[in-house]
């Protein structure tokens, strides 16, 4: 009797949970509260409700309603509403499913058999061998996430270099065929200069007669210090030295007092005849006057 004053008035059943009221004290549940179309109404004054998010609970209602008597499913034990879900969980006769059930297992027992079953169960030791393995693939996943973060600007950094790599390329490639043009109009530097320089400047001098050369040869010679002793010469000097005295003049002979002296007397008696010959000159043109 007193459940059925705890009935919703829409789906006419005790549900268990958050319990919604509207502002007359009309309770209804939660489940069909949610399911209400627009305009939503309360379903038995139809008086406006507001929104679902500002729907107003009942707590009256909700404790009157874990309060009434349950029992549990698996083993019979009697309990309340609200306690009922607690115990079924932990319940020893409840059946439970191999850990490894996801990886194939299919076995399903009690409680107290569970962990003798795991002891022996294919799926679930290679489930533990492999717990280890798998934690080790999350960190490696989660560390190989980060590498990615981390080489995202790199690489695009790296593609700024080579696009201003290409263009300094480009850069250079125009200025060495810009020299190169340069360097093929230009006149080389010799014909530069020959033509910048005055007449007789930066040309060739031709090579002196071979007089000059034996006179300035023996000039040398002459301001030449006095050779050092003689000593052993070798093939090569004896040659030089044989092509030097056949290059350079004989040396004018010095002249002796004998010589001196005839050339003073030769120099008077030309003085003495000129001196005649004036004289009768000069008579001769007075015998004709």
């Amino acid at each position: 009797m007193a459940a059925q004053r705890l009935e919703c008035p829409v789906c006419l059943e005790v549900q268990d949970g958050p319990q919604h009221q509207c502002r007359e004290g009309h309770v209804f549940c939660a489940s069909c509260d949610s399911n209400l179309r627009a305009p939503r109404l309360c379903p038995e004054c139809r008086m406006a409700l507001g929104p679902l998010s500002q729907a107003i609970r009942s707590r009256s209602h909700e404790e009157r309603i874990a309060a009434l008597p349950a029992a549990c499913s698996h083993c019979g034990l009697a309990t309340t509403r609200g306690e009922v879900a607690a115990h079924e969980h932990d319940c020893p006769q409840r059946p439970r499913a191999c850990s490894a059930a996801e990886a194939g297992c299919a076995w399903s027992g009690l409680l107290a058999d569970k962990a003798a079953h795991e002891a022996t169960c294919p799926f679930a030791v290679c489930q533990r061998m492999m717990a280890p393995l798998q934690s080790e693939v999350v960190e490696l996943r989660a560390e190989n996430s980060r590498l990615q973060a981390q080489l995202a600007p790199l690489q695009a950094q790296l593609a700024a270099q080579g696009a201003e790599n290409s263009q300094l390329r480009a850069e250079n490639s125009q200025l060495r065929a810009e020299n190169s043009q340069l360097q093929s109009a230009e006149p080389p530097a010799a014909e530069k200069k020959a033509a910048k320089a005055p007449n007789g400047v930066g040309r060739s001098a031709e090579a002196p007669p071979a007089a000059a050369t034996q006179n300035g040869a023996a000039e040398a010679a002459a301001d030449a210090p006095p050779a050092p002793p003689p000593g052993p010469m070798s093939w090569a000097a004896r040659a030089a030295a044989a092509a030097t005295k056949q290059a350079a003049p004989a040396p004018a002979p010095k002249p002796n007092k004998a010589t001196a002296a005839a050339v003073t007397a030769g120099k008077a008696e030309a003085d003495t005849s000129d001196g005649a010959g004036d004289r009768r000159a000069a008579s001769l043109a007075a015998t004709l006057c």
